[in-house]
């Protein structure tokens, strides 16, 4: 018959129960905010990318017509830029962010999308993707 009050009987379980449950799950809630800090640090950097290729005005057809379009290629150039000046300092570079695209929704609105790659502290787990996207619009007034 066994004694309801012997020393060290749950040990075992419960050390078996951290081990695959609870350890895996703050494993898991680190990731999480790991990832979410990536997010909103990529959201920033691909917002001033977008912001910069918004600037970029077609200033020969603006002077002439006073006609308001973004420069694409002039755009693009300032978005990685910005993009990558933004990376570097919040500290994303070790997420491989890149800035995917920048292209144009109308003549005045331009689009951009970026993406970063979360490695995982979970042994081979393959890495989390971060994408976010994001739009501006040119702002210019003609004096």
């Amino acid at each position: 018959m066994r004694s309801q009050s012997q020393p060290g009987q749950v040990m075992p379980y419960t050390a078996i129960f951290l081990a695959l449950v609870v350890v895996p799950l703050m494993i898991l809630c680190v990731d999480v905010v790991r990832a979410l800090y990536v997010r909103m640090h990529l959201q920033a950097a691909a917002d001033a990318a977008c912001e910069a290729a918004a600037q970029a005005l077609d200033e020969p057809a603006f002077i002439q017509s006073g006609l308001k379009r973004i420069d694409l290629g002039k755009g693009a150039g300032w978005a990685a830029q910005h993009f990558s000046a933004t990376c570097s300092e919040k500290g994303l570079v070790r997420y491989a962010p890149s800035l995917t695209s920048v292209s144009l929704r109308s003549p005045t609105i331009v689009f951009c999308a970026a993406r970063a790659e979360v490695e995982l502290l979970i042994p081979v787990s393959p890495a989390l993707p971060v994408s976010v996207r994001t739009v501006s619009e040119l702002r210019v007034e003609k004096h």
